[in-house]
């Protein structure tokens, strides 16, 4: 499967998971626009920080990581609440071994039981969609409901990814 040529869109029990749209951008902008959520977000190696201050640049911003997937560097994608249809967040991911799996998700959403079915997601999928043996994500000593979520998933916390802490690491399936 080449996920750069077809993005799969993927039901969970809460959430469908799709390619990023500029249609999103509202709601997205409440969560990107939210100081409680973006404080948990991992910009590591990032060009610049995830808080956005308009809504034109939260299409900007959009804008962007539709131009790197059409690069094939990296996929958006959009979490869609099944319950609304609406964005409450995003997730990274790219091609490698090891993934960095990005989760910027609305505070309303920063749940260990909406944190879980998304880090299930990626454990599930990553390895078809990037072939990423191991994902590495990041959860901060204060996001306490992401840490609860990566411990009762089986996720392996590891401290140091490259020059970062505050990682833990799982095994995709094959």
């Amino acid at each position: 499967m080449n996920a750069y040529l077809e993005c799969p869109t993927i039901k969970t029990k809460s959430f469908t998971i799709r390619l990023i749209r500029k249609a999103d951008s509202e709601s997205l902008f409440q969560c990107y626009n939210d100081e409680r959520a973006v404080c948990l977000m991992n910009d590591d190696n990032c060009d610049f920080g995830f808080y956005v201050k308009s809504r034109e640049k939260m299409l900007e911003t959009i804008g962007y990581w539709l131009d790197f997937y059409e690069k094939q560097y990296f996929i958006r994608f959009s979490i869609v609440d099944n319950a609304t249809d609406k964005a409450v967040g995003t997730i990274e991911g790219f091609v490698g071994e090891t993934g960095v799996l990005r989760v910027d998700i609305s505070s309303d959403f920063e749940k260990a039981s909406c944190l879980s079915e998304i880090f299930e997601f990626a454990k599930d999928n990553f390895y078809e969609f990037f072939g990423n043996e191991d994902i590495v994500t990041k959860a901060i000593f204060s996001a306490t409901e992401r840490r609860k979520a990566l411990n009762s998933s089986g996720w392996e916390f590891i401290d140091k990814y490259r020059e970062h802490h505050d990682y833990y690491k799982i095994t995709c399936k094959k």
